[in-house]
């Protein structure tokens, strides 16, 4: 019986670790802060606006639904990859 019990409660183990790892992977790539790159100054500014890093549709700023929104910015005047819809 005892020959039986290590194997399956390190198989558990493992089983429930695997899991964990891929929900904290899922939620850190979710939602991220957003921004722009505003046209009269140049400058990649932040919104407030919901968006994700898992590929879709691409998320677009709400005030004109045109201005594609970034991740962090490289540098002031240049954000980051593009965004999309959560």
């Amino acid at each position: 019986m005892k020959k039986l019990m290590i194997p399956a409660a390190l198989v558990l183990l493992g089983t429930g670790a695997a899991f964990a790892t891929k929900a904290a992977n899922t939620n850190r790539s979710m939602v991220i802060p957003t921004y722009r790159m505003d046209p009269e100054s140049g400058l990649c500014v932040q919104v407030g606006q919901e968006c994700s890093t898992v590929q879709n549709v691409v998320c677009r700023w709400s005030a004109d639904g045109m201005t594609p929104l970034h991740s962090a910015p490289i540098s002031p005047t240049e954000c980051g990859s593009v965004l999309f819809k959560p």
